[in-house]
């Protein structure tokens, strides 16, 4: 069974979290994008808390993880208050949360400063975070630099993608993953494809159209009656997303996913 990561995305919509060079609502969805990505290449599972600019609350953030029932949890933010470096909060009890700190740390330290591996408390003796103290999994909060640091906003701007390829790297090491990338299934090797021109096609074409208007799908199809480059490009899109081959095909179990995801939509 494949491993599977929640990955809590920092702040969205209203929220912007801390603004100063950087605004840090952007950089927590690029950076918790691009670790989910490396992380389905080498064939583990991951949910994001929010895949788009909405507001979150941390409640449903903590239900929505432990309905999930993932194997680690990670909650992507960036630091503010005068000081520089990243930092990584983990539960007080040890276990599993240090490992993947400790991991975490180790990767990152070799892209920029570190302030080390920390822990919390609230007024109560109990963790603070509620991500780290009310979630089932082994959970860490990661701070990748401070946005009212110039040069740490800099850094981040310019180097967002490798501080999510440590993150990765120290997950997939707490995993017992190895960092390589699986070659991904192919979902169906016959269907629908480009320059079909049938009843059939019409109707998968509004699936899709649907598909964008509930959020699933970012496409638009051809305007004609053909199956052409737009509606290819959809179909890819939602292959990809799922942990398909994008092989610019869609078939009755491409047709029945798609169904399944809009009706939780609606």
């Amino acid at each position: 069974m494949s491993k599977k990561v929640f990955v809590g995305v920092g702040h969205g919509g209203g929220d912007s979290g801390a603004v100063k060079y950087i605004v840090e609502k952007e950089y927590t969805l690029k950076v918790a994008k691009l670790v989910a990505e490396y992380l389905k290449a080498r064939g583990v599972e991951c949910k994001l808390s929010r895949t788009a600019d909405v507001d979150t609350d941390m409640n449903s953030k903590v239900k929505m993880c432990n309905d999930y029932k993932p194997d680690l949890v990670i909650d992507i933010h960036f630091n503010a208050g005068g000081g520089k470096g990243f930092e990584v909060y983990r539960y007080s009890g040890g276990g599993t949360s240090l490992t993947l700190a400790n991991n975490i740390n180790a990767e990152v330290k070799k892209i920029m400063s570190s302030r080390g591996v920390k822990t919390k408390l609230g007024s109560n003796g109990k963790d603070y975070f509620a991500i780290i103290r009310d979630t089932n999994a082994p959970a860490v909060l990661l701070e990748g630099g401070f946005v009212d640091s110039k040069s740490d906003a800099n850094f981040i701007k310019a180097n967002y993608k490798k501080l999510a390829e440590a993150y990765a790297k120290g997950i997939l090491k707490t995993l017992g993953v190895e960092d390589k990338p699986k070659a991904l299934p192919v979902l169906e090797t016959s269907g629908y494809k480009k320059g079909d021109d049938t009843i059939g096609s019409l109707a998968l074409k509004e699936l899709l159209l649907l598909a964008k208007k509930v959020g699933i799908n970012k496409y638009n199809v051809d305007e004609n009656g053909i199956i052409g480059d737009g509606t290819i490009k959809a179909i890819n899109y939602l292959l990809g997303q799922w942990g398909y081959q994008q092989k610019s095909i869609a078939g009755a179990k491409f047709i029945k996913r798609l169904r399944a995801e809009i009706e939780k939509k609606i």
